[in-house]
């Protein structure tokens, strides 16, 4: 009777563990992630208006778990990295941010100031030309471009 107590109790114990690693690696669905991640965008925006940005960074990244992809999200997730000097890190998200976004000049602008920060004047100056060609009225990127403009 003792082993099969015993082994009742071992099942329940492995039947337990079974089900919670399954529903713990089941994958939500994609309006589920969209929904968590626009929830966690948004405590990072509150974190990043009361100017608590390593909770802001964190939400934000936790945010990016769910829709990786999601242009406001990396785009604040840059600022707030800019904001916090950390150029390097900014600049990964900024590259992100143009690939997801393409023709988005102040995404551009944002790059360029990241790689400078980096002390990656040459790709600086490229981002900034694209920022130029998708919008070359922009007379705050053409002084940080300085005698380099591309024409």
């Amino acid at each position: 009777m003792n082993i099969l107590r015993k082994g009742a109790i071992l099942g329940s114990i492995i039947v337990f563990l079974f089900a919670g690693m399954t529903s713990a690696g089941e994958k939500i669905s994609k309006e589920e992630a969209q929904k968590l991640a626009l929830e966690h965008q948004n405590n990072g925006n509150r974190y990043d208006d009361n100017g608590k940005f390593k909770e802001a960074i964190a939400e934000y990244q936790k945010s990016l778990e769910y829709v990786s992809d999601d242009a406001n999200t990396l785009f604040n997730l840059g600022v707030v990295y800019l904001k916090t000097n950390k150029p390097e890190e900014a600049a990964a998200t900024f590259e992100k941010f143009v690939k997801v976004e393409g023709n988005d000049a102040e995404g551009y602008n944002l790059l360029g100031i990241a790689y400078r920060g980096s002390g990656k004047e040459k790709d600086a100056l490229g981002a900034w030309a694209k920022s130029l060609k998708i919008n070359p009225n922009q007379p705050k990127v053409k002084e940080m471009m300085g005698d380099k403009l591309a024409n």
